[in-house]
């Protein structure tokens, strides 16, 4: 299987790298490279969305931690994640896309003011850093298994094909990539599928019912902390990735507010949808594998699939992987070089901008691959920022006339400021849920303090 694995990657590797190059001719702007020039039809919108988040978090952790925690984690991934999707076809693709913004710093600036953009960039980048480097290190781990060749070559490998594919055409060639790479996980998750759960639903039911029942609870009510820390791990994912640019960028990129949220809104379904295959095989793993040692996905793999059907599927993971780490690896570089560099920079070409700033993103990642875990795990559980500072500020911002620079700032800082708790106190405790509660109150107590009692009294 080896070989068969080898000649399959080069392969792909050819095919990919051909494609991302063949649209860099159309990268003739910023615009071009940011969000596609505004032109995406709706198949590319949806393909482009889908492949956002759909990477080694729902295939290979999610699965992993449904069979240890059961349905309850699901809350995060993939169904947190995809009611996101929804949730943002249904709220904000229309408003944003009718805005002509690039990014969402563009949003904070027009809304709250530079201040508020800027530190939107900086807040955001580790975010980022995190993600990628997690996805970098996972991949890289999964063909280490396979290849007898130290983890540091894989890590090398990944991360120029990563970079390759996306400085090469922007977001035209990560989309394009993306849609010809979702072929091969879709059918590959189908078919993993069937063959583990057979073709009757009498046979998947048969699984289903060896399951313990407590794996079967999705929303926990045995007690109130248990029910707010499940509604928090929800919002972190249905609501806070709502404020992230990776997925803003894909409905910006659409050629109308209608594509836009159309498009949205069937990525969210096909999520939910082929990201439950992970969640049953996670629940099942008990019975179709037995004794469960490692991660669950490979060893199906090897336990169900002939070596030429067992290639398909680590390609379908080497897919999925490299698909997110293109998308996680633009949204940061977008913010930096379009509403920071570009102000610092004025004579250097706005497409050179950004492309360095995709370079520098990407460096910034494999240092923190050479830093080691504890810093790359500290960064990776940040990821709750984007709900805790920014979901206040986007929703007023969006639905309400009442902004206000300062008020913003206050309420994101505060919020931060209680969320930090987790770190530094720990607990049981809700902190992202309380942060963006109190974050509401605080904003509208400084509005109303600055735009009302600060007012002089009419004679």
């Amino acid at each position: 299987m080896q070989f068969s694995l080898l000649i399959a990657l080069a392969i792909y590797l050819v095919v990919v790298v051909a494609m991302a190059f063949l649209f860099k001719s159309r990268i003739q702007s910023e615009e071009d490279f940011l969000i596609g020039g505004r032109s995406f039809g709706l198949w590319l919108t949806t393909f482009s969305l889908f492949a956002t988040w759909f990477g080694a978090g729902t295939l290979i952790a999610a699965t992993d931690e449904v069979y240890s925690e059961g349905l309850r984690i699901t809350a995060l991934e993939p169904y947190g994640a995809g009611m996101c999707l929804v949730f943002s076809s249904l709220l904000l693709a229309k408003p944003l896309w009718n805005m002509g913004i690039m990014t969402y710093s563009d949003f904070y600036r027009i809304k709250y003011g530079e201040r508020v953009e800027k530190m939107s960039v900086f807040i955001n980048i580790p975010v980022y850093v995190g993600w990628i480097t997690v996805q970098i290190i996972t991949l890289a781990n999964i063909l280490h298994t396979f290849f007898p060749l130290p983890v540091w070559v894989f890590i090398a490998g990944i991360s120029f094909l990563s970079l390759a594919l996306t400085v090469s055409g922007g977001l035209w060639s990560v989309s394009i990539t993306d849609s010809f790479q979702l072929t091969i996980i879709i059918s590959g998750l189908v078919y993993l599928f069937f063959k583990v759960f057979g073709l009757l639903p009498s046979e998947w039911s048969a699984l289903i019912e060896t399951v313990d029942m407590k794996k079967l609870v999705f929303l926990p009510r045995e007690s109130l902390g248990e029910f707010l820390g499940w509604v928090s791990l929800f919002s972190i994912s249905a609501l806070g990735n709502m404020t992230g640019q990776d997925m803003v960028q894909r409905m910006l990129s659409a050629k109308s507010a209608e594509v836009a949220r159309t498009g949205c809104l069937l990525a969210g379904i096909m999520y939910l949808v082929f990201g439950s295959i992970p969640v049953v095989l996670g629940l099942t793993a008990g019975a179709t594998l037995g004794d469960v040692d490692g991660s669950i996905v490979p060893q199906l793999i090897e336990s169900y699939l002939d070596p030429v059907t067992a290639v398909v599927l680590i390609m379908t993971i080497v897919s999925a992987v490299i698909s997110t780490i293109t998308s996680a690896l633009l949204a940061p570089s977008s913010l930096l070089s379009h509403n920071f560099l570009k102000s610092h920079f004025p004579n250097v070409p706005l497409l050179a901008l950004s492309r360095w700033s995709v370079l520098f993103i990407m460096l910034l990642s494999l240092l923190t691959v050479v830093l080691g875990e504890d810093v790359y795990s500290l960064l990776e559980s940040s990821y709750a920022i984007g709900f805790v500072g920014f979901f206040v500020p986007m929703t007023i911002g969006v639905f309400t006339p009442y902004v206000c620079e300062r008020s913003c700032v206050v309420s994101m800082v505060v919020s931060i400021s209680i969320w930090l708790g987790e770190f530094f106190i720990g607990g049981d405790v809700p902190y992202a849920l309380i942060a963006v509660a109190v974050g509401y109150p605080i904003y509208f107590i400084v509005y109303h303090y600055l735009h009302v009692q600060s007012k002089p009294a009419q004679n």
